[in-house]
């Protein structure tokens, strides 16, 4: 047996050398039981089987007649006893959805209505018990450091969630890259036991065929891409840190092709803005890309400022605006007191007119102005005093009768005809006063008009100045900053240049590392290749792009169905080895339902459980992996007893089966 195993320059009992960081299988079962109700005692029990750390095996022998092989004779007894059942149950306590095909739940769960698996899972060392029924309705549940004994008496447990959560964790934390690129999801429990634990439907045709969609197993769908992604991650030989670096320099790449762009375009544009200040200002700057631009545009704009400053001083200290707006003002008084005076003045007239009219029609005043002039009276008209202001004609009323008697007639009306012309006099003063008035108010309006005129003029002009000037002065600032972004696109170009010279180099070392890992995985799938096939034939793990390809050769690649499940076979065990060896984040637990093809030589599939044994015996305790192996074929005489023979059962009778009666 150990010539068989050996490989030149291996030693086969000192090749596998376990990382004594990784004591026990993140994930492992230790014990699974199925019960007919979930009640405590040994009555309610169907199935209970313990397991190992290492090499366990379920087997379950082919009926060997007596009498030799005739015609008709049973053929199925090692075909039915339920091995596959056995390990859909453990996916079932696991995590997965279902526990067998959909025909196969229908007659469990007619023949145990009330059934449930129970399961003591250790979890990064921390034991777990598990129950989910087999009906549907009732509520998985688990107790954190519990047994099945504790979970089957009603303890206090806690939702079944929190064991998934648990084994969710120990599965993916470790992971170098936890999300698949593509969609970005992260990469769960269950995506990655359908792996650990194969459906027997698959044939262990292709390493990457973990589910058939015969199995009803409900496990999530992943297309070839997201399992070769999945393997990678599992085995170390993808990183999160090369894709983020990857990301990181094409983001790099990017923003220096964008600067690269930007450069002389911020170039033009400052020296476009350089030729315009000069023709703004009239005058020749220094270069943009010197420092004196900036203060030689300034000291012309603070010029320009204080020029315009100084002739808005002037303007407003020659700003008559206020002077002739007075003058205006008393100019509108004295018109609007002409107007008064004239249209008083009229009015008087007209009065005295129409009493020189009524002195003229009246015969009554006629005889009486024949009359001498009454004693105690002059012989002015008493209307004439009043209107000179006479005191005595003011202060005594006039009496007709008395005046009769004080004047004559004829003097009466000749002096109201002296009043009448005397008020024409005053009205054609006041005419002439008011013309005088109003051509003042003319003038001086038009004065006032045209300063008014001249010094928003001037104040349209200097708000102009003042905008070009603040218009200058961006012009100033958005050129410097021109440059500014100009020069700092340079350095950008420079840097980021630099940056993406070191993340390739970051990339090279990173690809280097994996590299070194896909080499050192290969050295052990040409191992376990090599002690299942011979030291004449060699096992080789290639990459192609992000894909991984098993190669296995002898004089050639060999490739036959007798070479195919020997390949896969070989490349989960190497993925255990290796995660023995510290590599990888491979939770070692692997489970292989009836692993041999019927075309495989019964030789080569007694090496598995031959090489499973080995790394048993690179471990001085307890090994930290966990080995489940279905099968029909016999293993090695050595192996049939304990410790590895955990189950061992027969299609019949029906008490022999797994769950003690035929389905």
């Amino acid at each position: 047996m150990q010539e068989q195993l050996r490989i030149s320059g291996f030693d086969v009992t000192t090749a596998i050398q376990p990382d004594a960081r990784r004591r026990e299988p993140s994930i492992w079962v230790r014990r699974l039981r199925v019960v007919r109700e979930l009640q405590p005692g040994d009555a309610f029990v169907v199935r209970d089987v313990e397991l190992r750390r290492g090499l366990n095996i379920v087997w379950t022998p082919p009926h060997e007649s007596p009498a030799g092989n005739a015609l008709f004779q049973t053929g199925l007894i090692g075909h039915t006893a339920g091995k596959s059942t056995f390990c859909r149950l453990l996916r079932f306590a696991l995590g997965e959805r279902t526990f067998s095909r959909d025909d196969v739940r229908r007659r469990i769960r007619n023949k145990l209505p009330t059934g449930w698996v129970l399961a003591e899972v250790i979890v990064s060392g921390t034991t777990w018990a598990v129950a989910r029924p087999f009906a549907v309705g009732a509520h998985p549940f688990c107790i954190r450091g519990g047994t099945v004994e504790q979970a089957a008496s009603g303890a206090p447990h806690v939702e079944y969630q929190e064991f998934l959560d648990a084994v969710g964790a120990a599965a993916t934390l470790a992971l170098p890259a936890a999300r698949f690129p593509a969609s970005d999801q992260s990469i769960r429990w269950e995506h990655v036991l359908p792996w650990m634990a194969r459906d027997q439907e698959c044939s262990f045709r292709n390493f990457l065929d973990w589910r058939d969609a015969s199995s009803d197993s409900e496990s999530p769908t992943l297309t070839v891409d997201e399992r070769q992604f999945i393997v990678r991650s599992v085995l170390g030989l993808v990183s999160d840190a090369e894709s983020a670096e990857q990301a990181k320099n094409a983001q790099l790449v990017a923003e220096k092709k964008v600067a690269v762009e930007q450069v002389p375009l911020l170039e033009h544009q400052a020296q476009r803005g350089h030729e315009r200040l000069c023709r703004e200002l009239g005058v020749t700057l220094p270069a943009v890309s010197t420092d004196l631009f900036g203060s030689s545009a300034r000291d012309e704009l603070e010029r320009r400022t204080a020029a315009l400053k100084q002739s808005r001083q002037e303007l407003e200290s020659g700003d008559r605006r206020a002077a002739l707006q007075t003058a205006l003002e008393q100019a509108l008084i004295a018109e609007t007191n002409a107007k008064r005076d004239l249209e008083d003045a009229n009015d008087r007239l007209e009065m005295q007119r129409a009493v020189l009219s009524q002195l003229a029609g009246n015969s009554q005043f006629s005889v009486l102005a024949e009359l001498p002039a009454a004693v105690g009276y002059c012989n002015v008209p008493i209307t004439l005093a009043r209107e000179k202001g006479c005191p005595l004609a003011v202060s005594r009323p006039m009496e007709f009768a008395a005046g009769q008697s004080a004047r004559t007639a004829a003097q009466e009306q000749a002096a109201q005809g002296e009043l009448v012309k005397s008020l024409e006099s005053k009205v054609d003063e006041f005419k002439k006063a008011l013309s005088a008035a109003e051509a003042s108010t003319k003038e001086t309006r038009q004065a006032h008009w045209a300063a008014s005129t001249r010094f928003n003029e001037e104040i349209a002009k200097q708000l102009r100045s003042e905008a070009w000037l603040t218009q200058v002065t961006h012009l100033i600032e958005d050129t410097e900053q021109d440059w500014k972004d100009t020069a700092d696109k340079s350095k950008a170009v420079q840097r980021l240049g630099q940056e993406i010279t070191d993340s390739y180099t970051r990339q090279a070392q990173l690809r280097s590392a994996v590299e070194e890992a896909i080499g050192r995985f290969s050295s052990r799938y040409n191992y376990v290749v090599r002690a299942m096939l011979g030291n004449d034939v060699s096992g080789r793990v290639d990459t192609a792009g992000r894909a991984l390809e098993l190669a296995v050769e002898e004089h050639g690649d060999r490739d036959s169905g007798a070479i195919r499940p020997v390949k896969l076979l070989a490349f989960d065990l190497a993925a255990l080895i290796t995660s023995v060896e510290g590599q990888g984040a491979f939770p070692r637990l692997l489970i292989h339902d009836g692993p041999r093809e019927s075309d495989m030589d019964a030789d080569i599939y007694e090496r598995l459980f031959l090489l499973a044994h080995e790394v048993e015996k690179a471990f001085v305790g307890e090994p930290s992996f966990q080995y489940i192996v279905t099968t029909t074929t016999p293993p090695p005489t050595d192996f049939q007893g304990e410790p590895w023979m955990r189950l061992k059962m027969s299609g019949i009778p029906a008490e022999e089966r797994l769950l003690r009666c035929d389905l």
